[in-house]
């Protein structure tokens, strides 16, 4: 029996694996910042044309990764949204609030063409809410207790 051939995957199945490796070897939220309670990130799609893409908020808590790095919507693109630099704005305490505009860098086909320039924009707002420098989580110990 011969051994399979090593397939070539295609670019959305990289993409999938790529953005699942990412998150999973991507620290919780807990360990990245330790006071950050909640981050919040909307992404408002921008199509000029019908139909348009339903916003996606996302709710980051403690325990869940901090990972921010979202895939284009539309089903043949392969581009990939990484608003982790400004989310690591808002962790550092730089702005509790950013927002921006970033434009889609994979490819995709429509209109009888293949593999064009997607150039889908999203604008994105991510913020954070943090414990106060008093505040005592439950479960944590506070000094001279």
């Amino acid at each position: 029996m011969r051994p399979p051939r090593d397939k070539k995957l295609s670019p959305f199945r990289q993409r999938d694996d790529q953005l699942r490796q990412g998150r999973a070897a991507a620290p919780t939220l807990r360990t990245a910042c330790p006071t950050a309670t909640v981050v919040n990130v909307t992404l408002r799609f921008l199509t000029p044309t019908l139909p348009l893409h339903a916003d996606q908020s996302f709710a980051l808590y403690p325990a869940a990764r901090a990972y921010f790095s979202y895939p284009c919507p539309y089903g043949d693109c392969d581009g990939v949204f990484d608003v982790s630099e400004p989310a690591g704005r808002t962790l550092a305490r730089e702005k509790a609030q950013v927002a921006g505009t970033l434009t889609c860098s994979g490819l995709r086909s429509r209109d009888g063409l293949v593999r064009q320039s997607c150039g889908l924009r999203v604008n994105y707002t991510i913020s954070s809410q943090h414990e106060s420098a008093g505040a005592v989580t439950p479960g944590r110990r506070v000094s001279g207790e």
